[in-house]
């Protein structure tokens, strides 16, 4: 009995999304065996950048959000003892508790300063500027609220030095994370606008994972981790050999002041501020390129589903933004053409796997295929994960920072089991963020 036109259509659909998955899932296993573990080679001694009076001195800038944050004055330090030879650090805070402050001021000897600077962005008033006694490349800044764009901005219009770092209080790295993320813009500062490099999520500052007590990592952790490495896997794969690039999910910038000015700064009305300032980079009458490395910075801790679903939903929001600007764009070129089919394939992907789904339970119901066929499809997608991770994770494991033999035995087992675990779960925090 011959198929109707709708089963057709259904069925052509359903072979172009489960082939669409075979490719990525094939390139994916081809670039890790081809390249595996090895580490790519290093550009620049980062002990003779660390002593060189050639290398570019970085503003800092630490935006703290409306509340607290307990590792404040750890994150401070840490940034001041990075090996670079000249950087300054700029807190920029927003509605901070009083007793916060205080203890900020106590602990660095923050005193009030006249601090003359050129209001280069509008932003929300400045109330207080406070310089510190124990380290001058201290600054403090609290202002009126207005976001974490507004507070970039202004960090900004504070900042005395060449390139622009965005960092936030949360991130973790060791001293040589700056000489890492400021190499391509240190190899090639006249055309280089923006880099990026790429922080990993993993669980952190909870205690060791001892047999004796089954006190494993949560899953929700490891598939975190594990969207965390794929992500470096895209880095290192194929976006450092171009001449354009998004950052990574979770990543640190560095930006040319110049030509952050020139496009009129951090936007308060994106979705994410530092993502849609790396693409109107690319997109404006500067010269120059975006790079995004597969360097890592450091790490962050992971979330709670709930927060992980509202991240990804604000990301999704940022690249749908991205993808309109560059579609309307009037800079042509293959990087404008490349950029809008990473957006494209980076935007679809989820919404392929709940399609392809959703087709084999319509074909299905329909008796156009054999009622075996969806768990064929789910077995597929499933083990189509593990192997997009476990690629991923025979790159990383040549690199700094890898996992240890015991989180890697984890994430290989847990690997497959994401499809069917995590993704339902996360999808659901999704649909119910906005409610």
């Amino acid at each position: 009995m011959p198929m109707s036109p709708l089963a057709s259509v259904t069925l052509f659909f359903l072979t172009l999304t489960v082939g669409y998955f075979v490719v990525v899932g094939a390139a994916s296993l081809a670039g890790a065996l081809t390249r595996g573990g090895r580490r790519e080679r290093a550009v620049d001694a980062y002990e003779a950048l660390a002593v060189s009076r050639f290398t570019i001195p970085v503003s800092i800038i630490v935006p703290v959000e409306a509340g607290d944050h307990p590792s404040l004055s750890k994150s401070i330090q840490a940034l001041l003892d990075l090996d670079y030879p000249e950087l300054e650090v700029i807190v920029v805070t927003e509605r901070m508790p009083e007793a916060s402050v205080e203890a900020l001021k106590n602990h660095w000897s923050l005193e009030p300063k006249e601090f003359f600077y050129r209001r280069s962005l509008a932003t929300a008033a400045v109330h207080r500027i406070y310089g510190s006694e124990r380290d001058s490349r201290l600054v403090l800044v609290e202002k009126a609220p207005g976001g974490r764009a507004d507070a970039l901005n202004c960090g900004v219009s504070f900042a005395r030095f060449r390139y622009i770092v965005s960092v936030s209080p949360a991130v973790s790295f060791d001293p040589n994370a700056l000489l890492r993320l400021m190499s391509p813009a240190l190899r090639d500062p006249a055309t280089v606008l923006a880099v990026t490099s790429y922080v990993e999520r993993r669980r952190e500052g909870r205690g060791p994972i001892v047999a004796e007590n089954v006190e494993w990592t949560k899953a929700g952790d490891d598939y975190q981790r594990l969207a965390s490495i794929r992500s470096w896997m895209a880095s290192r794969l194929a976006w450092h050999q171009l001449r354009c690039g998004i950052p990574p999910r979770d990543g640190v910038s560095a930006f040319r002041r110049d030509a952050l000015l020139e496009i009129g700064g951090f936007s308060v009305d994106a979705a994410d501020a530092e993502l849609d300032l790396l693409i109107r980079l690319q997109t404006g009458p500067r010269a120059g390129r975006v790079v995004r490395t597969s360097e890592v910075f450091g790490h962050l801790e992971t979330l709670t589903v709930a927060r992980a679903a509202e991240t990804a939903g604000r990301r999704r929001r940022a690249l749908i933004e991205a993808f309109h600007t560059f579609a309307t764009t009037r800079k042509g070129g293959d990087a404008r053409v490349t950029m809008m089919a990473v957006l494209a394939v980076e935007l679809m992907t989820p919404v392929a796997q709940v399609f392809v789904l959703a087709l084999i339970v319509v074909a299905t119901s329909a008796g156009w295929v054999n009622w075996n066929a969806p768990f064929l499809v789910l077995l597929f997608l499933t083990f189509g994960y593990g192997l997009v991770s476990a690629s991923a994770l025979l790159l990383r494991v040549g690199t700094p920072g890898a996992p240890d033999t015991a989180d890697l035995k984890r994430l290989l087992l847990r690997a497959p089991l994401e499809f069917v675990i995590y993704r339902p779960v996360f999808v659901y925090s999704m649909l119910t963020a906005k409610r």
